[in-house]
Order: C-alpha cells, then structure tokens, then sequence
C-alpha cells in the first residue's frame, strides 16, 4: 500500500467517480474490500477490448508513468520514483539511466556550482 499523488486536473472526476462507489477503495470486487487476481485479469482483458488493444498491459502503463517522471528529475527525486512504484533506487537507475543521462549536463553543474 502506498499514497500516490493525483494530477489536480484527474481529481475532480476520481472524487466524483469514488462518491458514486459507496465505498473506501478505488479498486475492489464485489464483496471483497481488495481486487482480487482474476477480477484484476478480467478488468484488464475488458480494457483491452475497449481499447483494441490485446498487447497493452499494466506494465505498459508502468513503464510510461516512470519513464514520465524521470524526464522530471530533479523536480523529483530517484528516491521519491522508486517509492511511487512501489519499486527501489538502484531499479530506476538501472532501468532508466539512459532518460537520467540524457538530462545531465555536467559542465552547467560545475559552472553553477562554483559561480554561486
């Protein structure tokens, strides 16, 4: 379990939408307060088909929100990514140290840090 910070222009609709659900969490089945393993399978083939799409994933999704907020860095930290994914530093850095590198720029840091 862990706290995820919701984009202020999503909220309105999740409040709306959890209002609607009469109950505390976002993702549950019926009669269960947790999704369950084949519920979360089903949600997921159902999405799918809405979307034909037959190869997208959660994972896909993952992959995307983290790649998302790497391009962030230094707004946010490694440590804070990790911990939004549930996940641990040396898996972002390792994963996506090419979107890390890509944002470096070394000779700014140093003129930066030594003109300050």
């Amino acid at each position: 379990m862990r706290e995820v910070p919701i984009p202020s222009n999503v909220l309105p609709f999740l409040q709306e939408y959890c209002r609607c659900l009469n109950r505390s969490r976002l993702f549950c089945t019926a009669g269960k307060d947790i999704m369950t393993k084949s519920s979360y399978v089903k949600l997921w083939a159902g999405i799918r088909q809405k979307m034909e799409s037959p190869d997208l994933t959660a994972h896909i999704f993952r992959h995307n929100y983290c790649t998302n907020l790497c391009y962030q860095i230094p707004t946010v930290s490694i440590k804070k990514i990790a911990e939004l994914l549930g996940d641990n530093e040396k898996m972002v850095i390792e994963v996506y140290n090419h979107i890390i590198l890509d944002k470096e720029d070394a000779q700014k840091a140093v003129e930066l840090a030594l003109n300050a």
